[in-house]
């Protein structure tokens, strides 16, 4: 499971989830727009971030029938339908009663999240649920973590092949993804944006045309 908030959706996020649909071999990508965020304001209106998620999942879809047949790529809308706020540790419960015991379920992030994850709602309870599999970005350092989080870095790496052996419980960190894109820096450059038919790098064009028609990030 791909969550986010995805505002816009981009190449980063398109990229993450190629990685470990060949490093895990993934049944299933699920991409999860988020709903209700605790830890963020003001995000652009679900329907649109559905919609421009459930566009990049084209290309995506498209992209991995060529190298990875075997992934099927799933928009979920689970998130954004739960009323009050969207916790992660929640959805991967539901995931969870939804696939049984024996499955291995992962949830993917960067490595920006991975390093921040005590912050999240119910942190430790994730392990029951799922793996945690994170792509590093360019410059990552397990020491900008906290020795709390780092001590719990050290008990639970696995590889990719324990990920796909065991249900849940482990992290796995990839570094081999070199991409660096921050989806604030993505949006104050739409804010001044034209309406120029190319679009934006980082931005898949699905996703740009969506947002030049609906008027999306404007200054």
């Amino acid at each position: 499971m791909l969550g986010g908030t995805f505002d816009p959706i981009h190449t980063g996020h398109l990229a993450l989830g190629a990685l470990f649909a060949r490093t895990l071999a993934l049944d299933e990508l699920v991409l999860m727009p988020a709903g209700q965020q605790p830890q963020k304001q003001g995000s652009t209106a679900a329907e649109h971030r559905l919609a421009m998620t459930r566009l990049a999942s084209e290309g995506l879809a498209a992209e991995l029938a060529v190298t990875h047949p075997s992934t099927q790529v799933i928009v979920s809308t689970r998130e954004i339908e739960r009323a009050g706020p969207s916790y992660t540790v929640d959805t991967l419960r539901e995931m969870r009663q939804d696939v049984g015991p024996d499955v291995s379920l992962s949830l993917l992030i960067g490595s920006d999240q991975l390093v921040r994850l005590d912050t999240w709602h119910a942190w430790r309870e994730l392990f029951d649920y799922a793996h945690v599999c994170a792509a590093a970005r360019p410059g990552f350092s397990r020491e900008t973590a906290s020795p709390e989080l780092r001590q719990v870095f050290a008990e639970r790496e696995k590889s990719a092949l324990g990920v796909q052996s065991t249900p849940c419980g482990g992290i796995l960190i990839d570094d081999s993804l070199a991409v660096d894109i921050s989806a604030t820096e993505l949006r104050a450059m739409l804010a001044h944006a034209r309406d120029t038919v190319t679009p934006p790098a980082n931005l898949p064009e699905p996703v740009w045309q969506y947002i030049r028609t609906q008027h999306l990030y404007r200054a």
